[in-house]
């Protein structure tokens, strides 16, 4: 296999991992009502692997309230390898201000944004 397909192999599944993330949030976006789904790590990049996770923030005004460390067992229908993190609005809002989040961030992909909280990430 030459460079030039390798290449466009991993596009082509980056591309089909985007396009799952999509459908899940519609899905989601009837359990959850408003939703913001923002994908960023390797996959963002594009420069993951066989062994990579696929990195979410999940951000939802239906976590309010619910314990952090349980609030994400509501994704039992998530796609393969999905890492997620369940924020509410405000705790986005707070996380986003911190350095190590915007360099984390730096490199994403909106996969929706029903809160506007990719605008937070245009202003670092």
């Amino acid at each position: 296999m030459s460079l030039d397909e390798v290449i466009r192999e991993r596009a082509v599944e980056r591309e089909r991992v985007i396009r799952g993330l999509r459908i899940y949030a519609d899905r989601l976006r009837i359990r959850l009502g408003g939703l913001t789904m923002i994908l960023y790590g390797s996959y963002a990049r594009g420069d993951f692997n066989l062994w990579s996770d696929v990195d979410v923030l999940i951000i939802s005004e239906y976590f309010r309230g619910r314990n952090f460390v349980t609030r994400c067992i509501i994704l039992d229908d998530a796609p393969p390898r999905l890492e997620p993190i369940c924020w509410t609005p405000e705790e986005a809002v707070k996380a986003l201000t911190k350095p190590w989040w915007c360099e984390a961030l730096k490199h994403h992909v909106v996969i929706v944004d029903d809160y506007g909280v990719t605008r937070l990430l245009k202003a670092h």
